[in-house]
C-alpha cells in the first residue's frame, strides 16, 4: 500500500516527515510526501495571540486528509489542537525528544551571573505568550519582541542582530543538526523553564475510518510518549486551550505515576502579573489533571479578581459615558473615537433643497449626526419641516434625538439598518411612489439609496458632513494585546481602527452596533462576538457586565 504523508514545508516538518516515512519504509510501507501550506505559514508577521481562531498550523492538513488527498499528517505535538475535528483521531505519539527550552544568546549580551545568561535590558524574541510570561516573571527586566519564521529563520535572524537573544524549543534545534555558529548555546531547566504541553513529541493524525492505517500507524506509537502526551495535553484540554494560553506544562515518570509541574501566566492590565503555580505527583491521570487544574483556576481567579478588565469603545466619553455607570469600577472604559465628524456640505446644493422643501413627502436620518448637521441647518435657514412631511430613522438612538428637538418620527425598521429599511419600507408606506430627502454623511455607501430608487422612490441625497481619522497622537496610548472587550459602533470605526495600525487579540470579546459594522469586521477575518437585536449600547454594556 503506498502512503501519502501530509507535511508543512519548514525544514523542521520536513524531517519529521521524511522520520516518519522511514520509520514506515523499515516496517515495509512505501510512502510519499506532500507539501501542504497551512494558515500558520502565510501569516508570519503576527504572534499568536493576536491571530483569529485556532489550528495555524493543522487546519490545512486535516482538510487534506478528510479529502483523502493524504492518508496521515506529521505534527510537532504542541502545533495541534486538544480536540480532533470529526473523524480524524491520532494514530500514534512518537519519536519524543528533550523537551526542555532552548536560550540562543549573542556573545557580546551573554552574561552568566544573570539566572538567565542575558544581560540586563536586552531584547530577546518570542511570539509565544507561555514564553512571554516566564520571562516576564523571571526576567522582568528584559524587553521582549515578537518573532516568529522557521527555526532556520529564528536562528538567522538573531545572527543578523535583530534580537540579544531567542527563545525556542531545543528539539527542533537537534532535530535539524541546526549550526548556531557562535552564538550561546544555553538549554534551561524544564523544572525552572517549564515548555509547552507535549513539547519533543511527534504526533501522527489519522482518519477514524481507516483501520487499514490505523493498523499500520499504531506500530510507531511509543508507550512513554504517549503517557506524556495524555497527561500534558490532557491539563490543556481542560482549560481548552491551545497556542494562545500561556500554559506551560512538563512531567517525569516516578514510580507508578507522574511529577506535574505547571505554569499559568496571569494578565495584569498590559502586563503580565504573578502567576499560578502547580506541582505534584499523582498515580491517576484523570485526579492529578484536575488537581493541577482548580489549583491553578482558583490561584489565577484570585489574582484576576483585583485586576480591571479594559473596555474599547469607539466613541468619545461624552457619546459613551451613561452606559457604563453600572460598572461600579470593575473596569477600565478606553474612549477611543477614532474618527471626527466635520460638517462640509455644497451651499448652492443646500440652497436648492431648501428651495423646494416642501415637495419632499419623506426625510430619513441614518444617525445621530445627520440629525444634529441638519437641525442645525433649519435654524439658520429658520426652516420649520412640513407637518404632513414624514420622518423615518435608521435606529431607535437616532429616533430619540429626533423626538428630543421635536421632530417627530413615523417610522423606524424593526431591522436597524438599511437593508431592514428598504425591506420594511413597503409596509408603511404603500406602493405609490414619494419624494424622499436623504441627509447622509459623505462617506455613507450608496446601498440605502439605490435600494429606494430601485423600488421607485425619488431619492435626493444631500451630503452634510464628512469624517476625518483622529490624530494617533490625540488618542489615549493603548496596547490591544492588553484589551478584553472591544465596542465597535460603526463601519468607519473598524476601518479607522484598523487604519491606525491596530490588531485584535484573537483572545479578546468583539461586539458591534449593526450587522455593517460585523460585515467590516468580517472583511478584517475578524468575527462579531456579539451584535445586539437593535442598535444599542446599552445592550452591549449588560453583555459586558455579565462576563464581567
Amino acid at each position: 500500500m503506498h502512503l501519502i504523508i501530509g507535511s508543512r514545508g519548514s525544514d523542521l516538518a520536513l524531517y519529521q516527515a521524511n522520520l516518519i516515512k522511514t520509520y514506515l519504509a523499515r516496517l515495509g510501507f512505501d510512502s510519499e510526501i506532500k507539501i501542504i501550506k497551512t494558515t500558520g505559514d502565510k501569516i508570519d508577521t503576527l504572534s499568536f495571540d493576536q491571530m483569529e481562531g485556532k489550528n495555524f498550523f493543522t487546519k490545512e492538513l486535516e482538510e487534506a486528509l478528510l479529502s483523502r488527498e493524504i492518508d496521515l499528517a506529521v505534527h510537532s505535538l504542541k502545533d495541534l489542537s486538544t480536540q480532533f475535528p470529526e473523524g480524524l483521531k491520532a494514530g500514534a505519539y512518537c519519536n519524543p525528544e528533550d523537551p526542555s527550552e532552548l536560550l540562543l544568546v549573542r556573545p557580546d549580551n551573554y552574561d552568566p551571573e544573570q539566572k538567565f545568561p542575558v544581560k540586563h535590558g536586552s531584547t530577546i524574541g518570542t511570539s509565544s505568550v507561555r514564553r512571554q510570561a516566564q520571562i516576564a516573571y523571571y526576567r522582568p527586566d528584559l524587553k521582549i519582541e515578537p518573532l516568529r519564521g522557521n527555526v532556520p529563520t529564528r536562528v538567522r535572524k538573531l545572527q543578523d542582530g535583530k534580537f540579544d537573544a531567542i527563545l525556542i524549543a531545543r528539539a527542533g534545534v537537534e532535530r535539524l543538526k541546526l549550526d548556531t555558529g557562535d552564538l550561546k548555546y544555553y538549554p534551561l531547566d524544564r523544572m525552572e523553564f517549564i515548555p509547552a504541553p507535549g513539547q519533543g513529541i511527534l504526533a501522527i493524525e489519522i482518519r477514524a475510518n481507516d483501520p487499514e492505517i490505523e493498523n499500520m500507524i499504531s506500530r510507531l506509537n511509543e508507550d512513554g510518549a504517549e503517557l506524556t502526551a495524555v497527561l500534558e495535553r490532557g491539563l490543556l484540554t481542560r482549560f481548552e486551550g491551545g497556542c494562545q494560553l500561556p500554559l506551560a506544562v512538563t512531567s517525569v515518570r516516578r514510580n507508578n505515576g507522574f511529577f506535574l509541574k505547571a505554569f499559568l501566566g496571569v494578565r495584569d492590565g498590559d502586563r503580565w502579573g504573578k502567576p499560578a503555580l502547580f506541582a505534584d505527583y499523582g498515580e491517576d491521570f484523570g485526579v492529578l489533571i484536575e488537581k493541577a487544574f482548580l489549583s491553578l483556576t482558583h490561584a489565577a481567579d484570585k489574582k484576576q479578581s483585583a485586576i480591571k478588565k479594559k473596555v474599547l469603545i469607539t466613541r468619545s466619553e461624552d457619546e459613551g459615558t451613561e452606559f457604563f455607570r453600572s460598572f461600579d469600577g470593575r473596569a477600565e472604559i478606553i474612549y477611543y473615537p477614532v474618527f471626527q465628524i466635520q460638517p462640509a456640505y455644497n451651499k448652492n446644493v443646500v440652497d436648492d433643497i431648501i428651495s423646494r422643501f416642501e415637495e419632499f413627502d419623506w426625510i430619513i436620518f441614518t444617525s445621530k449626526n445627520t440629525v444634529r448637521i441638519f437641525k442645525d441647518i433649519l435654524d439658520k435657514w429658520s426652516l420649520k419641516i412640513n407637518p404632513e412631511t414624514k420622518i423615518a430613522a435608521v435606529g431607535g438612538k437616532t429616533a430619540e434625538l429626533l423626538e428630543k428637538l421635536d421632530m417627530p418620527v413615523y417610522f423606524i425598521p424593526q431591522r436597524e439598518d438599511s437593508t431592514g429599511l428598504i425591506e420594511e419600507w413597503p409596509k408603511s408606506t404603500g406602493k405609490e411612489t414619494v419624494k424622499i430627502l436623504l441627509p447622509q454623511g459623505e462617506e455613507a455607501p450608496d446601498h440605502l439609496e439605490k435600494g429606494l430608487t430601485a423600488a421607485g422612490h425619488q431619492v435626493t441625497r444631500v451630503n452634510l458632513y464628512k469624517t476625518l481619522p483622529t490624530p494617533k497622537e490625540s488618542l489615549p496610548s493603548i496596547d490591544s494585546r492588553s484589551i478584553e472587550f472591544f465596542i465597535f459602533t460603526s463601519p468607519l470605526s473598524v476601518k479607522y481602527y484598523f487604519q491606525l495600525g491596530h490588531n485584535l487579540p484573537a483572545k479578546a470579546w468583539v461586539s458591534s452596533i449593526g450587522r455593517p459594522t460585523a460585515e467590516a469586521l468580517a472583511e478584517h477575518n475578524r468575527q462579531t462576538d456579539y451584535m445586539p437585536a437593535k442598535a444599542d449600547l446599552y445592550d452591549i454594556a449588560v453583555k459586558i457586565r455579565e462576563r464581567l
